[in-house]
C-alpha cells in the first residue's frame, strides 16, 4: 500500500475472517536502537489508545530479531490523496467541504490529546477513512504528555516541515538571539526540542489552511528557506481574502486559522476551541427571529419616547444584549 523512510505498509487478507488488514512491516536490523525504541513506543501507544474511536486500532503485533509486523484496521483514503484528488480536478473552495474534514480531523486529534498524547507530526498523510469515519494514524513520534506539563522535550528535531510549528524547529540552545523566549533561555544547555499540545494545534491550522488555499502557510518555500520562514518572526503568514478558485474566504475562517497559527503557542486555541469557533460552529438565526427582534425594538424605542425615560442607560443595553443572546442560544441548541 505504501513505504515511508522506515516501513512498508502491506494490504492483507485475514484467512480466517476474510477481513482487510494493514501490516506495517519494519526491518530494523539496518536502524540504530532509537529508532527500535521508537518503533516499541508506537507499539506501546496505540495500546494505550486501543478503543478510541478516532484512532487507528492496533489488531495484533509481533516484535522479532529483526522485524516487526504491526496488524491494524485498513484504510480507503487518507486526506493527502483526498486534497490531491481536489486539486487535480480545480475544483474550487468549498467552504461545506472545508468544514467537514476539518471537524473530522480536530475530533482526531481531541481524542489523542484527553489520553494525553502528543501526535507532533500530524499532516494530511496521518489522517485516514477506515469505513467513512476519518481516524488518526502514526504514532511513530508521538508523545506521552505528563500530567504536570502542556509541553516534552525531545531530543531529536523530527516531523513534517509544511506543518510544523516555529517552537518544534527552534532547538534550544542552538537558536538566533532575539528568537529565544524565557523558557528557552532556562534551559538553554539542553540540545532539545519542544512539543506540546498547541504544535498540534498549529498543524492543524496548516491543513486548514491547505485546504482553503491550496498550500500550507509557508508552501511557497522550499528547503533550508522553508525552515527559516517558519522561524523568523518577522515572515507574516498571508490570509488573503479569496481562496481557491477566487472564492471568497469568510471572516470566521481566517479568524480561526489566525489562532491556530498564533506564534506564541500559549495565543493559540485548544483543539476544543476550534471546534467551538464561529466557523466550524456558527450562531445560526432564523427569519422568525429576526422578525421578533426587530419587533421588540422598535416597541422598545417607541414605549421609551412615550414614557419619556430619555436616554437609555448602559444597564438596559446589556440586558437587551443579554435578551438577544440568550434568543440565539436557544436557537442554536434548543
Amino acid at each position: 500500500m505504501g513505504r515511508g523512510g522506515t516501513s512498508k505498509v502491506y494490504k492483507v487478507k485475514s484467512m480466517t475472517n476474510q477481513r482487510l488488514y494493514a501490516i506495517k512491516k519494519v526491518t530494523f536490523d539496518q536502524f540504530d536502537d532509537v529508532c527500535v525504541k521508537g518503533f516499541k513506543g508506537e507499539i506501546d501507544l496505540l495500546t494505550k489508545l486501543k478503543g478510541t474511536e478516532r484512532v487507528v486500532q492496533l489488531v495484533d503485533h509481533v516484535i522479532g530479531e529483526g522485524s516487526i509486523y504491526l496488524v491494524m484496521e485498513c484504510g480507503e483514503i487518507d486526506l493527502a490523496h483526498v486534497f490531491q484528488n481536489r486539486l487535480a480536478a480545480t475544483h474550487p473552495l468549498d467552504l461545506n467541504f472545508v468544514k467537514f474534514h476539518s471537524i473530522e480531523m480536530l475530533k482526531c486529534v481531541r481524542s489523542v490529546h484527553d489520553a494525553g498524547i502528543v501526535h507532533s507530526d500530524l499532516k494530511p498523510a496521518n489522517f485516514l477513512f477506515i469505513k467513512g469515519v476519518l481516524k488518526i494514524i502514526d504514532f511513530g513520534i508521538a508523545n506521552a504528555v505528563p500530567d504536570h506539563t502542556a509541553n516534552i522535550y525531545r531530543e531529536s528535531q523530527i516531523g513534517t516541515p509544511n506543518y510544523m510549528a516555529p517552537e518544534t524547529l527552534i532547538g534550544i540552545g542552538h537558536v538566533t538571539p532575539g528568537l529565544m523566549n524565557a523558557e528557552n533561555n532556562m534551559l538553554e544547555n539542553k540540545n532539545t526540542w519542544r512539543v506540546g499540545k498547541p504544535s498540534d494545534v498549529w498543524s492543524c491550522g496548516c491543513i486548514m489552511y491547505q485546504m482553503i488555499y491550496g498550500m500550507p502557510p509557508y508552501g511557497g518555500y522550499s528547503g533550508n528557506q522553508r525552515f527559516m520562514a517558519i522561524m523568523n518572526p518577522q515572515i507574516k503568514i498571508s490570509y488573503p481574502s479569496k481562496g481557491l478558485g477566487n472564492v471568497p474566504v469568510p471572516k470566521s475562517a481566517v479568524e480561526l486559522l489566525q489562532k491556530c497559527l498564533a506564534r506564541d503557542p500559549n495565543e493559540r486555541y485548544t483543539v476544543e476551541e476550534c471546534l467551538e469557533s464561529d466557523f466550524l460552529k456558527p450562531k445560526i438565526v432564523s427569519e422568525a427571529f429576526v422578525r421578533d427582534l426587530v419587533h421588540l425594538a422598535v416597541n422598545f424605542g417607541y414605549n421609551s419616547r412615550n414614557n419619556g425615560t430619555g436616554s437609555i442607560t448602559s444597564d438596559l443595553y446589556d440586558r437587551l444584549v443579554d435578551t438577544v443572546l440568550k434568543g440565539i442560544e436557544e436557537l442554536n441548541y434548543g
